[in-house]
């Protein structure tokens, strides 16, 4: 596992957007945390495949409750990412693991893609 940032640096309830280098693949993700837990995805809507964000950080629906994939209107539980309602309902964002020991978050090298997906991501 590799450090991502400080838990302090993602705001309760708020989402951080992060560009990495994990297992040799630059990466796009985001980090949602929940008081302690921080749930990290890839940057990538199983529908079309693109950003899920419209603006820099801007992932949460307006009460912050679920991810939103701002060119879909697709909603996402934030804790598994598993789409909720839009084009891409049933569908699963891509993950990583992720752990926060001693203040400090945590992800996991492995992109893991639940089944079933639309758009299959570069691997």
């Amino acid at each position: 596992m590799r450090r991502l940032c400080a838990l302090v640096d993602i705001e309760d309830g708020k989402a951080a957007e992060y560009d990495i280098e994990l297992a040799g693949v630059r990466r796009l993700l985001f980090a949602v945390r929940k008081g302690e837990q921080v749930f990290v995805y890839l940057n990538y809507c199983p529908h079309m495949g693109r950003p899920l964000n419209f603006a820099p950080g801007k992932f949460l629906i307006k009460d912050e409750t679920e991810i939103f994939c701002a060119f879909h209107y697709a909603c996402f539980r934030i804790e598994d990412g598993h789409c909720r309602e839009g084009p891409c309902r049933d569908f699963y964002l891509g993950h990583f693991e992720s752990r926060v020991v001693g203040g400090e978050v945590f992800v996991g090298e492995e992109l893991v893609w639940p089944e079933p997906f639309v758009v299959s991501p570069l691997r």
